[in-house]
């Protein structure tokens, strides 16, 4: 599914879900190893899911909330949730809010995602 950079953490094992009172996207106070302090190159497609994000909420066409994109991220489950990374869930939390408020419909969704993934195995972009 999520196709990880070598480096990136292996969260899966941060789960907070068996936690009373804690969902698995709280994470807050477990040990998680050392912070990494050497900056990473953003990959385009993650530069552009920030746009994404802007030109749909409240920088733009105030499509969708924060506290939307919160409660979709929250909702993913923890097995996708640990799978993706911080830029796939958020891509994943804004496709989950187009298509509940019927501004795109699942199906076209899937059949454009199919358009993008064809192109990118023939023309590698």
């Amino acid at each position: 599914m999520a196709a990880h950079r070598d480096g990136d953490p292996d969260n899966a094992g941060l789960s907070s879900a068996r936690e009373p009172g804690r969902g698995y996207h709280d994470i807050g106070g477990f040990p998680a190893g050392p912070v990494e302090q050497e900056m990473t190159e953003t990959r385009p497609w993650e530069k552009l899911s920030v746009v994404l994000g802007n030109a749909l909420g409240a920088k733009g066409a105030k499509l969708v909330r924060t506290d939307e994109v919160r409660r979709t991220r929250e909702e993913i489950g923890v097995e996708l949730y640990n799978e993706l990374g911080y830029f796939e869930r958020g891509t994943a939390s804004l496709a989950t809010l187009l298509i509940e408020k019927g501004i795109v419909g699942a199906d076209e969704l899937e059949a454009r995602m199919k358009v993008i993934a064809h192109r990118i195995a023939e023309e590698g972009r």
